[in-house]
């Protein structure tokens, strides 16, 4: 029974992104851009044909809340919109193979932002606008998946995070997901249109500043490095704004929409996000040749690291072998402890290194205090055991992905530290950061096809949470 529901869920979001597709096809046929336009027709037409299928053949299924269907939904959803936001590529590229189609399909649902397309698309306008439409999608599904399905499973102890959306704790499974989006899809939708009219306003040329809005929102670094790179300050000063928006807790968004005040107190994520970005620029200037006018170009560059967005200005892009090292290190260490809990980023999380933090600070107290009454608090919240685990689990499970990961693409040829840093930016969903970590990689189109399976697999990983991959091995979840 969960299996039917599965694939009806699967069906109507694949409706969706059929629909979207429409809208670089439409363009395309605009701009005269007629091979492009001829994979989203071709690709629109499977993905109406897959999805109508599926909608309607399961439609009379009734609702189950099984811990299967729990678990599947995500891993299967984001794999299948993969699938079909990968197709136009392989429809438009058929000489690149299927594979690479569909790590670019993933690269843009789990807002990776990195393309297998190198030198090939950025003169296509209408395929850089459905990547970015893509991973706009993506990023808005990754937050209601974090604030229903995760929070519910408690992956790596989420149920920390007190969302002040009314309807958290009385909803569960589809509904809690469906009831996210809808509440969250508005401000959504907002914040990206006021990005784009600012970046408009401030001169930006308007397909480059909507594109950038739906990249910048969600996080998703899809621009190509040198349509950022050529801008002026203010449009900087307003990516820098608009990335910091994104990497925070988009239920507070909401909350803030609704109560019209800023509630800074309360979001404890958003004033840690503040406090690394400073930090972390202050230790960019200290490791760069770069003087105080520079700084606005180091703040960007933290905070494009800390929001997984990955692309860097001039000053840190152009390092050479010598200087990108240890700053290159800082970077991943940003990138690391990554957005907010309930934010379209990847990375860690910062709740999370928050208690692990606290959790340290609990066991130095209890060397000092044997006897005494240790209690780790986020917040409101009390972490409890279950919470503490979690955590534990998810930072494990998250190394150790990422390393086997690292060591399968050593095998296969790729020299350690590019495997290394491939495994890292697939994980934390921060592609185009490769370039900027490691100045000796010879770009994503240089993979084989092998290696953007692995690759595919360890961004599924990072954007539906190690845990929810690794419960797929439990004999328990089999015996219901």
């Amino acid at each position: 029974m969960w299996k039917s529901r599965l694939f009806y869920l699967i069906g109507s979001w694949i409706l969706v992104l059929a629909a979207l597709q429409l809208i670089p096809l439409c363009y395309a046929l605009l701009v005269g851009e007629t091979d492009a336009a001829g994979s989203f027709f071709a690709s629109a037409s499977l993905a109406l044909l897959l999805g109508g299928a599926l909608f309607l053949g399961f439609r009379s299924t009734e609702r189950v809340r099984v811990p299967r269907l729990t678990i599947f939904l995500p891993l299967a959803g984001v794999a299948s919109l993969a699938l079909m936001a990968g197709l136009p590529l392989y429809l438009l590229f058929p000489e690149g193979g299927f594979l690479r189609a569909f790590y670019d399909g993933m690269s843009q649902i789990t807002t990776n932002g990195s393309t297998a397309y190198e030198g090939a698309i950025e003169g296509m306008r209408s395929i850089m606008l459905w990547r970015a439409i893509a991973s706009w999608t993506g990023g808005l599904m990754a937050i209601s998946f974090t604030l229903s399905l995760l929070t519910a499973m408690n992956s790596g102890g989420l149920q920390l995070h007190r969302s002040p959306l009314n309807f958290g704790d009385r909803e569960a499974g589809y509904q809690r997901l469906k009831a996210t989006t809808q509440a969250i899809f508005p401000v959504y939708l907002f914040v990206t249109m006021l990005c784009f009219i600012l970046l408009w306003l401030v001169g930006t040329e308007r397909f480059d500043a909507f594109v950038l809005a739906l990249s910048i929102v969600s996080t998703a670094g899809v621009v190509h490095e040198n349509m950022i790179q050529s801008l002026g300050v203010l449009p900087h000063l307003i990516i820098t704004l608009f990335l910091l928006i994104g990497l925070s807790n988009w239920d507070f968004h909401h909350w803030r929409a609704r109560t019209l005040t800023p509630r800074i107190r309360q979001d404890r994520e958003l004033r840690m996000s503040l406090i690394v970005i400073l930090v972390g620029a202050a230790l960019l200037f200290l490791m760069t040749d770069t003087t105080v006018a520079d700084l606005l170009n180091l703040v960007f560059a933290a905070t494009s690291a800390l929001s997984t967005f990955g692309i860097m200005p001039t000053d840190i892009a152009g390092l050479n072998t010598a200087d990108a090292l240890p700053v290159g290190i800082l970077l991943m260490i940003l990138t690391a402890i990554g957005g907010a809990a309930a934010s379209g980023s990847g990375g860690l999380k910062q709740m999370r290194i928050m208690l692990v933090f606290k959790l340290g600070k609990a066991e130095i107290d209890r060397l000092a205090h044997p006897h005494g009454v240790h209690t780790v608090r986020y917040g409101a919240a009390v972490a409890e055991k279950r919470d503490i685990d979690a955590i534990w689990l998810l930072l494990g499970s998250f190394v150790l992905i990422m390393a086997a990961g690292a060591i399968a693409l050593a095998v296969l040829g790729i020299h350690f530290q590019d495997a290394l840093t491939l495994s890292f930016a697939a994980m934390t969903l921060s592609g185009p950061l490769a370039t900027s970590a490691d100045p000796g990689f010879a770009g994503y189109a240089s993979l084989a096809q092998v290696d953007y399976a692995i690759l595919s697999i360890l961004m599924l990983i990072g954007r539906v949470e190690a845990p929810i991959f690794m419960a797929i091995f439990a004999r328990a979840l089999w015996r219901g």
